[in-house]
């Protein structure tokens, strides 16, 4: 199962990367590594669609329609052994230097100790250089449903046009 959601995802995104270079907004994809309790770490993947909402003085704010993947863990102590993906909307601010932060909600398809009800709640922060975009995530349900670890994630990400 965990292989073929994992392909699934990779030819997601791989097919995404040429439409995006046709589509007027931008598409982020990314990959990275996330970590929960006790440090158990693995692969994330992550996509979002970013149209332009308004302009300010210093940036931009845009909207952030996106996926996360976090793969699963083995041999943890904790119940960490599915894939789980959220699907999320929300809001990212870039400023002119670089800086960006958003935030957004999601639906959860998985579950494990770390991600364990909807809806979950997508903080993000970091710097973007042209393309090139290095970022901290957490993902959440803000303890709405026990367990609540959460997921804290580091990710790059490419901006396609």
């Amino acid at each position: 199962m965990r292989l073929r959601s994992s392909f699934v995802l990779a030819a997601g995104l791989v097919l995404a990367a040429p439409l995006a270079a046709q589509a007027a907004s931008p598409i982020d994809v990314g990959v990275g590594v996330s970590a929960t309790r006790e440090n158990e770490t693995t692969v994330v993947a992550t996509a979002a669609w970013m149209p332009e909402w308004r302009r300010t003085a210093h940036g931009v704010l845009r909207w952030e329609l996106g996926a996360i993947y976090v793969r699963a863990r083995d041999n943890t102590r904790f119940d960490l052994d599915e894939d789980v993906g959220v699907v999320h909307g929300g809001a990212r601010y870039e400023r002119d230097n670089g800086f960006t932060a958003g935030f957004g909600v999601g639906a959860q398809i998985g579950q494990t100790d770390a991600l364990s009800g909807n809806p979950q709640f997508v903080s993000t922060i970091g710097w973007r250089w042209q393309r090139f975009s290095l970022l901290a995530r957490h993902i959440s349900n803000a303890s709405i449903k026990q367990p609540n670890d959460g997921e804290t994630m580091l990710v790059a990400a490419w901006r396609f046009r």
